[in-house]
């Protein structure tokens, strides 16, 4: 008998139990840590923290162990035959048979992403889809992307509900069991629920200040949609940043303080700025889809305050070819003195924090930021992140 087939019997004799994960065999659910960052990094590159989890295996893991609901809010959802965001969708399927509620709020402006995927989710036994759509209100989106299971167990991150962000994109995300997050986050979903199905604003009562800032603390934008308990995001982002006292890590897609066509807005270039001068050593590091575009001057004029650097971070073609709207950095989280993180959903420009539906979670004292903070610097010292030069003239990157 040749030895893979003597292999195979043998696994068979045993039951293959071997083969099967922990809880397979025993029907217990492996315990997670409270709260635990997670990962998506592109194929084909060495940015993977062996120390975490990938995105497309939690997301599998949350929605399996579902009993009574799965309520998600995302940008849009896309998906393609035999890519990571299939066996999601099988589990969502799973899921509404056995009797789990499926709700599924999406941005109105991403409806055509992936209509078929969209009608897929929607012929899930007893599922609910609405369209969130601020158009009446603002030019902003629904830009948040989380999911809750349960009502026990969250997952919010820079991840869309995309095959290619669990695959092609450096992404960052948190899963967690913390009650303080979970229950802000139904709050959250509660209301931007009821929106999308009256499109109302809904009526926020005043609130009192925070007397002390929480350990863990859930922020939100837009202001006019976000009770008033809860603070605007960028406020929460320009307190860490002014708070800085040795070193600053930012990371995001894009970054701009221009705004449309000729409005300036300063709030995040002016905390980072203030940050450098005062002795903080700032790095940012946005992708080369800022290449070629208005905001350009603005991050190379940057680069030549002291004590502040910034990098591009570029990810080489897939070698199945171009894939659009992949192959880039998209986490987006804020890294202070390595003990304060900063992990959400908005990029950096006016549009994220003041007209669309974006959250982000503030951790302090806590040992996510040292991790965040490698996975920062594993991106920051790689081939793929080079130094912006102020004099260089650069071409903009093929996106679409």
């Amino acid at each position: 008998m040749k030895p893979r087939a003597l292999f195979l019997l043998s696994a068979a004799c045993l039951g293959l139990g071997a083969l099967q994960p922990a809880h397979a065999q025993t029907g217990i659910r492996p315990q997670v840590p409270a709260t635990q960052l997670v990962q998506s990094v592109p194929a084909e590159t060495d940015l993977a923290d062996p120390s975490l989890p990938f995105a497309k295996d939690v997301w599998v893991d949350l929605i399996r162990g579902a009993k009574v609901s799965v309520d998600a809010a995302e940008f849009y959802v896309t998906s393609r035959p035999g890519g990571a965001l299939e066996p999601v969708l099988v589990e969502l399927e799973k899921a509404g048979a056995r009797g789990v509620k499926v709700r599924f709020l999406l941005s109105s402006k991403m409806l055509d992403q992936d209509p078929a995927s969209v009608a897929r989710i929607r012929r899930i036994p007893g599922a609910e889809v609405r369209s969130f759509d601020l158009t009446a209100v603002s030019k902003g989106i629904l830009h948040a992307k989380y999911f809750l299971v349960d009502g026990r167990e969250a997952f919010l991150g820079s991840q869309n509900f995309d095959w290619r962000a669990l695959e092609h994109i450096h992404e960052l995300g948190v899963r967690t069991t913390d009650a303080r997050i979970v229950s802000r986050l139904a709050e959250l979903f509660a209301l931007d629920w009821r929106f999308a199905q009256d499109g109302k604003l809904p009526s926020l009562p005043a609130s009192s200040p925070l007397t002390a800032r929480p350990v863990v603390e859930l922020v939100a934008s837009p202001p006019f949609l976000t009770p008033k308990d809860i603070r605007p995001g960028v406020d929460a982002l320009v307190e860490l940043l002014g708070q800085a006292k040795a070193t600053v890590r930012a990371q995001m897609l894009t970054y701009s303080p221009v705004a449309g066509q000729d409005h300036y807005w300063p709030v995040l270039d002016n905390a980072l700025r203030a940050a450098a001068v005062r002795g903080v050593k700032v790095r940012l590091l946005v992708s080369d889809w800022v290449l070629g575009g208005r905001a350009l001057p603005h991050l190379k004029a940057l680069t030549l305050i002291p004590n502040l650097e910034v990098k591009i971070a570029s990810i080489p073609e897939a070698k199945e070819g171009h894939i659009p709207f992949a192959r880039t950095v998209h986490s987006k989280y804020l890294v202070v003195d390595g003990t304060q993180l900063a992990l959400g959903t908005s990029n950096w420009e006016e549009s994220y924090f003041m007209a669309s539906r974006n959250v982000e979670l503030i951790f302090r004292d806590s040992p996510l930021a040292a991790q965040a903070a490698g996975i920062f610097d594993r991106l920051w010292t790689s081939r793929y992140a080079a130094p912006l030069e102020p004099m260089k003239t650069y071409e903009k990157r093929k996106v679409d």
